[in-house]
């Protein structure tokens, strides 16, 4: 692409999305922390309020305790009622579900009966009839508090379970927007790419001479009779009509291959409806296939992220993924940078081996593992390939989930045995 104004113009737009995306994801994880602080401090409140109703139900039986004096505890329950009766009028405001805030009246409602029965108690304990007010207590007064305590756990459950579904679904439109993100870069850098520049075809044999003179350096010389050989005439004589000049052919290039980003998109597609740990191979050839790869490694870390293990592999032989063990945390290599970092780490190519790229695979609590690739034709150089790497590895994170919980040991091992 040689006009500057749309170089310029792909340039803004590239710079006003990568923008764009990290404001959303910001966005998204300001909400999800508004959330589970939300969630967390309602938990607080709806855990006093519920002690305070099991203290009201082992205070009142002290009205008919033996040897126990009623004026205190007749004191204590009225403390401890009116403490429930504000717990739940400030936890009220904190509710946001619904449901929860017909748990919290339903409980209101119990303290209220409870209320009306404990004056009937009361009567009884006056007018020295033990036995009614232990009825009334043991029955209908652990029977109140039974139904608000559960009432307010069932608040508790509900304002919880809303919290989580919401940061799941604003978890889920991050990677999303991160992939778009990514997928619209990778296009706008495969746009921006210059393209390769192809040899000029030969001339056919009835054109002029003058077609060829532009390729003067590609034309054998001329000598002029009568001069040595060596020597340099001040003018070349024109060839004869119909006499094409030799032309030296050029030695051929091998072109770098480009990233096929249906392929890509097609596989991203594909690993998004895996179901099965046991078509994971598969996938990983097809992303090799894609990648020019000429081997993938697949390294998790352990529960406490002290380690990466390889779990699956491609393009490497059994006894060799066999003997690779585990790579600490703090080693000194790309996969372990990439892992610590959560940045994408290049190693070139040299001599003797291939290039390699180490993708972290993210999540929102942190990175769960690294995705190897070993490259072909100095791919890590590319910066289409680095971000085709990327694309692949934000996909395949979605799949990991927590490092104990998606690939359990048997899956892994066999899926590390069909690669």
């Amino acid at each position: 692409m040689k006009s500057r104004a749309l170089r310029f113009a792909l340039h803004a737009l590239f710079v006003v999305l990568v923008v764009a995306a990290a404001y959303v994801v910001w966005q998204k994880e300001t909400d999800n922390l508004a959330s589970a602080n939300a969630s967390r401090a309602f938990d607080e409140r709806a855990r006093v309020v519920s002690r305070s109703f099991l203290e009201i139900k082992s205070a009142q039986p002290g009205y008919v305790a033996a040897g126990q004096g009623e004026d205190y505890w007749l004191s204590r329950v009225d403390a401890l009622i009116a403490g429930a009766r504000e717990g739940l009028t400030a936890l009220e405001p904190l509710a946001r579900v619904p449901q929860s805030r017909t748990e919290i009246d339903a409980a209101l409602a119990d303290l209220e009966d409870f209320e009306q029965m404990d004056r009937r108690a009361r009567e009884y304990v006056r007018g020295g009839q033990r036995l009614l007010a232990s009825d009334l207590i043991f029955s209908d007064g652990i029977e109140k508090m039974d139904g608000a305590v559960s009432a307010i756990d069932r608040a508790r459950l509900a304002e919880s379970t809303d919290a989580q579904d919401g940061i799941g679904i604003r978890r889920r439109e991050q990677v999303l927007t991160a992939a778009g993100a990514a997928a619209l870069a990778v296009l706008i850098v495969f746009v921006l790419a210059p393209l390769p520049k192809s040899e000029s075809a030969g001339s056919a044999p009835g054109e002029p001479a003058a077609t060829h003179s532009r390729t003067s350096a590609s034309i054998a010389p001329v000598q002029a009779p009568g001069k040595p050989a060596g020597s340099v005439p001040a003018a070349q004589p024109a060839p004869p009509r119909g006499v094409v000049p030799a032309v030296v052919p050029s030695a051929p290039r091998p072109s770098a291959p480009g990233v096929d980003l249906a392929g890509i998109a097609a596989l991203c597609s594909d690993l998004t409806r895996l179901t099965d740990t046991r078509a994971l191979p598969g996938a990983l050839e097809q992303a090799a296939s894609l990648l020019n790869a000429s081997g993938l490694v697949l390294w998790v870390a352990d529960p406490d992220g002290r380690e990466l293990a390889p779990v699956i592999a491609h393009g490497y032989p059994q006894n060799l993924v066999s003997r690779m063990g585990t790579i600490p945390r703090d080693a000194e290599n790309a996969t372990a940078a990439a892992f610590r970092t959560g940045l994408v780490q290049i190693v070139k190519a040299d001599k003797i081996s291939h290039g390699a790229i180490a993708a972290p695979l993210l999540s929102p609590a942190g990175p769960l593992g690294v995705m190897a690739a070993e490259l072909l034709q100095d791919g890590e150089r590319r910066e289409a390939t680095r971000a085709a790497v990327t694309i692949v590895a934000a996909q395949l994170s979605t799949l990991m989930g927590p490092p104990s919980g998606s690939l359990d040991k048997t899956a892994k091992s066999e899926a590390v045995g069909r690669a």
